[in-house]
């Protein structure tokens, strides 16, 4: 195979309609879903294609009856169209912020805690400073938000960074360590638990590998104990929240996600020994603003990241990290 010339590929044969063509049939795996949804005809999506895998000289896609099916050359080529499609609405949304109409979007991607008190606060200003401005928050764990930030889809995170994840042209600006705690529906424990007492509860926990589950196995381990065996797996919070309403269980979440909680008399936070909460925390990791190194972020997000860390300083609920 002669090879290409990726700036005569860009200069001659890459078309501008190429680049939603991929970024559509990555999303509907189907070529007349993706006709539709580029508002012209499935002949003229197969065209393009065409042009494409002619002009690249591989197949993008396997065509199958339900559909079409990624080839490694159009994942990468989907994974790049995606970056580009997210840089030319950021510049449109940079030329609107610059013509002084205040207009952009911006997206954040957070773990559960800043859900509670920062994120809401932070909502609140940019609705007051910037009330044109639109806002896209996307929760996940932190592993799977710095993915989606490498790939080009979210502007910044306020999660924990992970010591190898350096190598993905990241940077981290420590905010906050959440405090941990016990906790079970309201009115559910009226005494204080000791180890063998959380060894033998029920629990609803998240799934091994998340940082919420490995603090607490080593809250036993660390003792020489096995982690309880009594424990069902769920990270959606709605789900958990209502295994704990329906059933004699207790879970482990930041502190500041039981507190709001039990503002409203749904969960209580449980009383432990000396010592079992100083060891549920002793290890955790602080979380903060993660960027990529080498992406200037637009003026919108920009003015959002410094609403953010006005908004962390002011929150007197959390606890400044030492990081």
């Amino acid at each position: 195979m002669k090879p290409l010339n990726s700036s005569w590929f860009v200069r001659a044969r890459l078309k501008s309609r190429h680049i939603p063509l991929l970024v559509a049939l990555g999303d509907t795996g189907n070529l007349n879903r993706a006709a539709e949804g580029l508002g012209i005809s499935q002949p003229a999506i197969s065209k393009l294609l065409k042009e494409l895998e002619d002009g690249l000289e591989v197949a993008l896609f396997e065509r199958h009856a339900r559909g079409v099916v990624p080839t490694l050359y159009g994942e990468a080529m989907i994974r790049h169209a995606r970056r580009i499609q997210t840089s030319l609405e950021d510049a449109f949304d940079e030329v609107c912020a610059m013509r002084g109409g205040q207009r952009g979007h911006v997206r954040i991607g957070t773990i559960l805690t800043p859900c509670a008190e920062l994120l809401p606060e932070l909502t609140r200003r940019v609705k007051q400073s910037h009330p044109n401005l639109e806002l896209s928050i996307r929760t996940g764990s932190s592993l799977d938000l710095m993915a989606i930030l490498n790939d080009g889809e979210l502007d910044f995170l306020v999660a924990r960074f992970f010591a190898d994840s350096a190598q993905t042209g990241m940077c981290f600006e420590p905010l906050y360590k959440e405090p941990l705690c016990v906790c079970a529906r309201a009115g559910l424990i009226n005494h204080v638990l000791s180890r063998e007492d959380l060894h033998a509860a029920d629990w609803v926990l998240p799934p091994s590998g998340s940082v919420l589950r490995h603090e607490f196995d080593a809250l036993f381990q660390h003792v020489g104990m096995y982690p309880p065996s009594k424990v069902v797996n769920a990270e959606n919070l709605l789900m958990v929240t209502t295994l704990l309403e329906q059933n004699d269980m207790l879970t482990v979440l930041p502190r500041e996600v039981v507190a709001h909680y039990a503002r409203y008399g749904m969960l209580a936070i449980a009383e432990l020994d000396a010592g079992i909460e100083e060891d549920l925390n002793r290890n955790l990791m602080a979380y903060g603003i993660i960027t990529k190194n080498e992406e200037l972020l637009s003026p919108a997000a920009r003015s959002v990241l410094a609403l953010l860390r006005e908004s962390a300083q002011l929150l007197p609920t959390v606890e400044r990290s030492a990081v």
